[in-house]
Parts: structure tokens; C-alpha cells; sequence
């Protein structure tokens, strides 16, 4: 039944040559078929698949849209690398101006002396100078004049300019010695802080040797320092300055002018604005800082002289709106108009005023008067007025009296609606059921509750 062992022996090499034809046949068609297959394999694997960006054609030099010259594509900075030393210094240089900002806002003068004194870092220790002048308290000086003793240049002018931004009388040894130094920006610290002390013999310095200097930047600095002593002399010189032909040294007058705070002074720069175009927004930047009277009516007149001018009258308008110049202000239209004690005719003269004068007004008499001018009987009302007064040894610069109406030009100067009072109204609690009121009809109520009665006039 079962074959022999030749006859399995047989069969099995029978079956292995079978085998060894077939794989040899396979290989011979694959050799043969593969140069045909090979085309195709390529295009498949030049396809962009799903996943895969599209080939940019102008990189395909065999593109014909393809530039002849490609430019290379830009290669990213590298970031730079900061060692840890530089990064530490860098770290603690934001810290110490961070805490000499914070120190200056909040007034700390401790904070500000141990940073200046004690900073490893020179640029904050003059940071803090700044930050000690700026605040402009005589206490910052003690600290400032400790830098000036122990520390270098740099901070050393930071240091007087921040003396020079106080001007204590302590500091006069310091602003003399600078006076002398061979740094540049010290010696004209030095002399624009002589003027800020008001001390005599700093005068006699200012006007010796920093006038006849040949640097222009230091006799800026006495001119604008000369102008803190108000010495009625010094104005000749603000004029001649004034009137020089370098624009620097006559904006220096100007602002020399502002500072010295008189009527004198004042009317000056009334004057200029007409004859000196080129200085026309700093005359009326100086009177607004002034924030007096002298000022606001020096600001009145140019606004009368120049009421066809609309650019100028917007300017003025800007300059009262920052000094809150609010109400009503007159205009003297007649000469000789008699300033009276009482609203009445017959009552005691103050003094005459000038054609041009200007002046607030602060009432209207309550009771109306006919006046004969001019041979015509003119019904008119008192009114109330502060003007300046005339005589350079008066007390006071403003004096009140009575002007009859008719010798009276008025303009009303209104705030904007942002800044006139909202009335004000009291809300309820949160937690409270009742809803608020609405403040329009509160008033309304009030209004008709309380119904308005005639201000006294005479009350100032």
C-alpha cells in the first residue's frame, strides 16, 4: 500500500525542480518587464500626494516661467547669544531705573538717596540726580552734593544738572566750582543754577562772567537765571536781548521775561507779540505759564488788538481755556473813565483808566443811573471790575471799583460743557428697591419748588 522509499525519493525531487523552474521563470519576466515599469514609478513618485506641499516652479530649473537668475532665499538672523554677565547687568540696569521712576512718583527721597549713593550701575546713580532735581526739593541737594564728592563725570552731570533744576543757596560752593570745571555741561549748569538761588553775589557772577562768556549756551543760562532776581534794571537787558539778531538769545529774553512775573515785564511781551512774529507762540506759551493777572490781561489785550485774526484768537482761546480764565472781562473803550469806591455817581475816584485797559467783572450795581456824556443822557448800570493797579509801589496787583457801563466794552468767556458742574444728584443704596431718580426732573422740581431769586450784585 505505502510507496517505497525510491519511490518518495522520486517524487520529492520531482517537485523541487518544479520549484527552482518556476522562481527562475518569475525572475526572467521581471527582468525582462521591469525597464517598462520604471517610467511609471517615477511619475508616481514626482505626484505631490495629499499630505505634500506643491514643488514651487520658479525652484524647477526646467520650468520655463522659472527665473533665469533665482535669488536665494534669505537665511534667518541667528538670535544672539548674551552671556550671563551681560544679561545680569542688563536685568539689574531695568530694575534700578524702575525703582528710581517709582521712588521719584512716590517722593521718596530715601529710596532716591540710596540708589544714587550706592548703585553699582552709573547710569542709574544718574537717574537718580535727575529724579532729585526734578522733584526740586532743597532736601534733594544734601544727596546731590555727596555725588558730586565721590562720584565720576557722567553722574557728575547729571549731578549739577539736577542742582541747577533746585537752585538751593547750599549748593553756591558747588555752582562756583563748576563755574570753573572743564566740562562744558557743568559750567552752564552751573550758571543757570546761580540765577534759580537768587543769592546776590550770584548775580554779580551772572551778569560779570556769564554775560561777557563766549560760549552762547552759558549766556543763555544767565540771561534766563538773571530773570528770577525781578530786578526792575535787569529789564534793559531782557530789551537789548530781546531786540539782538540771533533768535535763541531772544527766546532766551523772552523766557527771561516771563520769570521776572511784573507788569513791566509783562507789557514787554504784550508789546512783542506784535513786533516779533517769529516768537508770537512762545510770548503766549510764557504768559500762560505765568498763571497772574499781569498774564491774563496781557493775553486780553493781544486778543482785543487781534480780533480779526482767526488763528490768533484760537490760539489766545486755547491759552485762557489752560488758566481757567472763566467769566466775564471788560474792555475800557473811552479814555479817562474814572474808577469809582461805590456805584453811584458822585462816590470817591480811585484813579482814571486808559483806553485799552482790561479788567474781570465781578457784578452789576442794582439800581440803574442816567449820566449825561457827550450832551446825550446814557442809562446804563455800575459794574463791579478788578483791574491792575497803576502804581509800581502798590501792595497789591489788582484793586476792585465801580465803572459805569457805558465806558465798557464786555465779552463773556464760556467754559466747555465738559467742564461746567453736572448737578448732582444722590443715589440710593444698591440693595434698595427704589430706583434712582432722574437728576433732570430733580431739578425741574426744584426749580419750581424754589423758584430763583435776584443775586446781589454788590457782594463780591
Amino acid at each position: 500500500m505505502f510507496p517505497g522509499p525510491k519511490l518518495a525519493f522520486r517524487s520529492i525531487r520531482m517537485h523541487s525542480r518544479i520549484t527552482s523552474r518556476l522562481l527562475s521563470t518569475a525572475l526572467l519576466l521581471a527582468f525582462s518587464v521591469g525597464p517598462y515599469l520604471s517610467p511609471l514609478f517615477a511619475q508616481a513618485d514626482a505626484q505631490p500626494s495629499s499630505e505634500q506641499a506643491p514643488a514651487d516652479p520658479q525652484a524647477d530649473p526646467s520650468n520655463e516661467n522659472a527665473p533665469a537668475d533665482p535669488q536665494p532665499s534669505p537665511e534667518k538672523p541667528k538670535k544672539q547669544v548674551v552671556d550671563k554677565e551681560t544679561k545680569k547687568y542688563n536685568e539689574q540696569f531695568k530694575r534700578g531705573l524702575l525703582k528710581v521712576f517709582e521712588a521719584e512718583a512716590n517722593h521718596r527721597y530715601s529710596v532716591l538717596e540710596k540708589y544714587g549713593l550706592t548703585h553699582p550701575i552709573p547710569r542709574v546713580r544718574a537717574a537718580a540726580a535727575l529724579a532729585l532735581g526734578r522733584l526740586g526739593n532743597k532736601i534733594g541737594a544734601k544727596t546731590i552734593h555727596k555725588m558730586i564728592d565721590r562720584d565720576g563725570e557722567y553722574v557728575r552731570q547729571a549731578a549739577y544738572k539736577g542742582l541747577a533744576d533746585i537752585g538751593s543757596r547750599s549748593s553756591l560752593e558747588y555752582f562756583y566750582a563748576g563755574a570753573k570745571s572743564s566740562d562744558r555741561d557743568i559750567r552752564v549748569y552751573s550758571f543757570r543754577g546761580m540765577g534759580k538761588t537768587m543769592d546776590p553775589g550770584a548775580r554779580e557772577v551772572l551778569l560779570k562772567k556769564g554775560l561777557t562768556s563766549d560760549d552762547k549756551e552759558i549766556v543763555k543760562a544767565s540771561i534766563l537765571g538773571l530773570g528770577y532776581y525781578q530786578v526792575p534794571e535787569d529789564i534793559r537787558i531782557f530789551i537789548d536781548y530781546l531786540n539782538s539778531n540771533d533768535e535763541e538769545l531772544q527766546k532766551a529774553a523772552v523766557e527771561a521775561l516771563g520769570r521776572h512775573k511784573t507788569r513791566t515785564s509783562m507789557k514787554i511781551l504784550e508789546d512783542s507779540f506784535a513786533s516779533k512774529p517769529n516768537l508770537r507762540a512762545q510770548i503766549l506759551d510764557t504768559l500762560t505759564e505765568q498763571k497772574n493777572s499781569f498774564a491774563i490781561f496781557a493775553l486780553l489785550r493781544i486778543l482785543d488788538a487781534n480780533s480779526n485774526s482767526e488763528s490768533i484768537t484760537k490760539e489766545i482761546s486755547i491759552r485762557l481755556f489752560r488758566l481757567k480764565a472763566f467769566g466775564k472781562y471788560m474792555t475800557v473803550i473811552s479814555d479817562k473813565t474814572p474808577l469809582m469806591r461805590e456805584p453811584y455817581v458822585g462816590a470817591q475816584k480811585i484813579r482814571d483808566l486808559e483806553i485799552g485797559e482790561v479788567g474781570k467783572v465781578l457784578g452789576k450795581s442794582s439800581a440803574a443811573y442816567i449820566i449825561p456824556i457827550d450832551g446825550k443822557r446814557i442809562e446804563d448800570f455800575y459794574f463791579k471790575v478788578l483791574v491792575n493797579t497803576k502804581y509800581k509801589d502798590a501792595f497789591t496787583e489788582t484793586v476792585q471799583g465801580w465803572v459805569f457801563g457805558k465806558y465798557l466794552q464786555i465779552r463773556t468767556i464760556s467754559a466747555p460743557a465738559s467742564e461746567k458742574k453736572k448737578p448732582k444728584f444722590k443715589r440710593p443704596s444698591i440693595l434698595d428697591d427704589v430706583e434712582p431718580s432722574n437728576p433732570q426732573a430733580t431739578s425741574s422740581s426744584d426749580s419750581d419748588a424754589n423758584p430763583s431769586t435776584q443775586e446781589d450784585p454788590n457782594s463780591p
